[in-house]
């Protein structure tokens, strides 16, 4: 790449449905051909990653309670 080269959608990672077992290259008719999944730790940092991403969008839907103050006669 050039100095005037610029990377606009830099990787970031996978995310849960590109880990799918439906695009694993070891998945047959009959099931997995490994005894442990090869993509296991990339599931785990997609759903971690997923995950946060949902909490933080909830978090900032969350809104304060209003607190009224009432006079007491």
């Amino acid at each position: 790449m050039g100095q005037n080269t610029r990377v606009y959608d830099k990787f970031e990672g996978y995310s849960a449905e590109d880990c799918s077992c439906d695009y694993c290259l070891y998945k047959t008719k009959a099931g997995c051909s490994l005894e442990a999944c090869c993509c296991a730790e990339e599931k785990a940092e997609a759903l971690l990653r997923e995950v946060t991403a949902e909490n933080r969008l909830a978090a900032a839907s969350v809104k304060e309670p209003e607190v009224r103050f009432v006079a007491v006669d």
